[in-house]
C-alpha cells in the first residue's frame, strides 16, 4: 500500500473514532484504534521524507482531526468523572442516612 491510500484509511478511522466517541459506543473503540495504529505503523515503515510526510498530513488534515478528537475525549472524560463524582456523593449521603448512627431519635424522654 502506498503513502497516500494510508493516510486516507487514517483520516477515514480517525472519523469514525470521532464519531463512536460521540455516541459513547466506547466497546467499538479498541478494535477501530489497533486497526489505526496499525496503519500508523505501516506509514512509518514507508520510506519517505519528512517533506512528503508533513504533506500529506496536512492535506489530509490530520492534524485537525487529532485536536478535534483530543477535545471530544477531553469533553466526555470530564462528563463521565462528574457522573462518577455524582454517584459517589450519593451513595456516601445514602451510607449516611441508613447507618445506625445516623438515626433520628425521635423519643428520648419516657412518659
Amino acid at each position: 500500500m502506498n503513502l497516500e491510500e494510508n493516510f486516507i484509511k487514517c483520516r477515514d478511522i480517525t472519523l469514525n473514532i470521532i464519531e463512536i466517541v460521540k455516541k459513547e459506543e466506547y466497546e467499538k473503540l479498541e478494535e477501530i484504534v489497533k486497526q489505526r495504529q496499525l496503519i500508523l505503523d505501516d506509514i512509518k515503515i514507508i520510506k519517505a521524507s519528512k517533506e512528503e510526510l508533513k504533506k500529506m498530513y496536512l492535506q489530509y488534515n490530520i492534524d485537525k482531526l487529532e485536536k478535534e478528537l483530543t477535545l471530544e475525549m477531553k469533553e466526555r472524560r470530564e462528563c463521565l468523572l462528574q457522573k462518577i463524582k455524582g454517584s459517589q456523593r450519593r451513595k456516601v449521603a445514602v451510607n449516611g442516612y441508613n447507618s445506625f448512627q445516623a438515626k433520628a431519635v425521635f423519643l428520648s424522654r419516657e412518659f
